[in-house]
């Protein structure tokens, strides 16, 4: 069976608990029995990691300015959850999906919000939310230091390319051990499908 990764939208799955369960089940079983096989999905991940944190003291100083003089909270629920990529990565970088409340509004604002921003490290949020700008964040960026914001916007650039290199070679690596994992993989197929 090939599982085409091109299905793994970025649909949130925390809803739907039997998609939820057979994506983290799969992904739980293919880092733990083919840790080495994936291991340059690790380095990746990683990587990744590492480079999403290297944009984050720009992308802090400038939500400092903004954020607190903004009278509408768009970090809401309904972008707090990992979908299937981000899932992916958690996984791969050795860590577990975020334990999410039940019962709440996806249009409240986000459960992890505090008074001082996200509660999460910017590597560990889900990728839509660590790369939504509003048009006033995105405004106060661009009328900042031209060089600053340049160097931002290259950075942000290599982090969407180092994504997509490691779910590719996800994607390649699952291809090739599918067939050992014949019954898990169909499993795995019903929750990427939308």
């Amino acid at each position: 069976m090939t599982i085409p990764m091109s299905q793994l939208n970025d649909t949130p799955l925390w809803h739907d608990r039997e998609r939820w369960y057979a994506a983290t089940s799969f992904l739980e079983r293919m880092f733990n029995n083919y840790g080495s096989e994936l291991s340059e999905v690790t380095e990746y991940a990683n990587e990744l990691g590492k480079r999403i944190d290297a944009v984050s003291p720009f992308i802090q100083d400038n939500t400092a300015s903004v954020c607190p003089l903004c009278p509408k909270v768009c970090c809401i629920n309904v972008h707090g959850y990992y979908d299937h990529n981000d899932l992916t990565y958690i996984y791969a970088l050795g860590l577990r999906p975020l334990r999410y409340k039940e019962g709440l509004n996806d249009t409240g604002p986000c459960q992890f919000l505090s008074r001082d921003g996200c509660g999460l490290e910017r590597p560990v949020r889900p990728f839509r939310c660590n790369w939504y700008f509003c048009r006033r964040l995105t405004q106060q960026m661009e009328d900042g230091p031209a060089r600053p914001y340049r160097q931002f916007v290259n950075r942000f650039q290599e982090v969407v390319n180092l994504r997509r290199l490691m779910l590719d070679e996800f994607s390649c690596r699952v291809n090739l051990l599918a067939p050992q994992e014949e019954g898990f993989a169909s499993l795995y197929m019903k929750s990427v499908k939308s």
